[in-house]
This record gives structure tokens, C-alpha cells and sequence, in this order.
């Protein structure tokens, strides 16, 4: 049976799913397991520090106090959702496949990324 929370197709004989849904009462429970970070998330992480330091190092080589101002409050603000999915926020997931078109389109719309923000 396919689950309706993530889309992940169980056994018949299965009472929850492994996002954690439960197919008896219909509601959400605690996953049987905990999936940690996945690696395409890690990977897109430091992929996204990199770029930002060295943009962060051109602009301060040269770059005017608004565009410094910007890139700090850019980094601030990835730092902090990468936090926030860290906890499994699927709305920082979201926010972060804004912020980082097109790289986090791709990643952040992995079923990795997905299942990994579904969990409680």
C-alpha cells in the first residue's frame, strides 16, 4: 500500500510507514527509525559555504559597504535555516531551495531532503 504522507509504497501487512505514519489510526506517530542528515544535504551545504566565501572575499576585495551588508545578511540567514533543517524544518527546506536556486532546486526537491523533513 502506498503511504499518503511521503508517497512510499509498504507491505500490505505493514502498521506504520517508515516516515511514521500510521495506517490504523491515520495519523502521524514516530518513525521507527531515525534517519540521520542525508549526504546529498551535506555535500550541498558546504557546496553553498564555498561559493559564499569566496563571492564574501571578492566582494570584500573590492565591494561597496551595501553589497558587504548583503552578503552578511545573506549568510546569516543560510546559516541559520541549514540549522533549522538540521531539525528537520521542511519549511527551512523550502526557504533554502529559494535562497539557493537552481542548486538547492535540485537538491532540496531530493527524496532524501523530503522523507528526511517528514520525519518527527
Amino acid at each position: 500500500m502506498k503511504c499518503p504522507r511521503c508517497g512510499l509504497f509498504n507491505p500490505e501487512s505493514a502498521q506504520r510507514c517508515d516516515c511514521g505514519y500510521d495506517f490504523e489510526t491515520r495519523s502521524v506517530e514516530k518513525p521507527y527509525f531515525n534517519q540521520g542528515l542525508p549526504k546529498t544535504i551535506k555535500t550541498y551545504i558546504i557546496a553553498v559555504i564555498i561559493v559564499n566565501l569566496l563571492s564574501g572575499l571578492k566582494i570584500l576585495a573590492g565591494g561597496k559597504l551595501w553589497e558587504i551588508t548583503v552578503a552578511i545578511i545573506w549568510s546569516a540567514l543560510v546559516y541559520w535555516l541549514y540549522s533549522r533543517l538540521v531539525k528537520k524544518d521542511n519549511r527551512a527546506r523550502i526557504a533554502l531551495i529559494v535562497l539557493t536556486f537552481p542548486l538547492g532546486l535540485v537538491v532540496g526537491l531530493s527524496r532524501e531532503a523530503k522523507l528526511y523533513c517528514l520525519q518527527k
